[in-house]
């Protein structure tokens, strides 16, 4: 059973977790749709999008890093080269670079999290870069105590270093800390590393068709924000 009061700091995923990329992927593609008649099903192209920048940044070495602005642009390049649909270099840059800027958060996220603020440290432990996580906590009014995307830490989840080294810099145990999230690579990184885990439920991360995985033993699986504010 969770301790709650050992718990110091929430650890948030932030894109899909906190962030509805898939609605605002859709709506950049169907905004394309109206001039270009390459695209023919947004929401699928939103997912295959997200899958293959997913991977860029959740695979690489940390040798050379690429950020997910970079990861967002290489996923539309390969959609290009394997045929799935023919863009300019403005298109690119719109669907790319200025759309995953322009994300909604979750309708049950940000009342529960301001009331989580009262009693903990709630920072935003993400995959996206700088400018992808400031963009979208100042469109949603999210006043995260600290953000840590992983390119700051120059070590990407899921990577197990990047949680250890989350926690070293907010001086905290891994086990003081808690890692809410709605992906289980996530949570089963973050537990291997010593963290606290909350599953998250979003049942329509991936759009209408989402399949949710709870693939791990967590400390608490939740349906939404509302829920997990209730029982913390």
């Amino acid at each position: 059973m969770l301790d709650k009061s050992k718990i110091k700091a929430l650890t948030f995923d932030t894109g899909g977790t906190v962030l509805d990329w898939h609605s605002g992927f859709k709506t950049g593609f169907e905004i394309l749709k109206k001039t270009n008649n390459s695209i023919n099903n947004p929401s699928e192209l939103a997912n295959e999008l997200r899958r293959r920048s997913l991977k860029v940044v959740t695979t690489q070495n940390n040798s050379s890093l690429i950020n997910f602005d970079e990861a967002h642009k290489i996923a539309v390049e390969g959609m290009i080269s394997d045929s799935k649909l023919t863009l300019n270099n403005e298109e690119i840059k719109f669907i790319s670079f200025e759309t995953p800027s322009l994300f909604n958060s979750w309708s049950d996220f940000i009342i529960p999290f301001n009331l989580l603020k009262a009693s903990f440290l709630c920072v935003s432990f993400t995959l996206l870069s700088n400018r992808l996580v400031y963009l979208n906590s100042k469109r949603n009014k999210i006043n995260w105590d600290l953000i840590l995307s992983c390119e700051t830490l120059e070590i990407y989840k899921p990577d197990i270093e990047a949680y250890k080294k989350t926690a070293r810099l907010l001086q905290l145990e891994p086990s003081q800390c808690l890692m809410v999230a709605c992906h289980s690579f996530d949570l089963n990184a973050a537990k291997s590393a010593g963290f606290k885990t909350v599953f998250v439920k979003r049942e329509l991360e991936w759009g209408a068709n989402t399949e949710i995985n709870v693939d791990g033993d967590y400390d608490m699986i939740v349906s939404n924000f509302n829920e997990l504010e209730s029982l913390i």
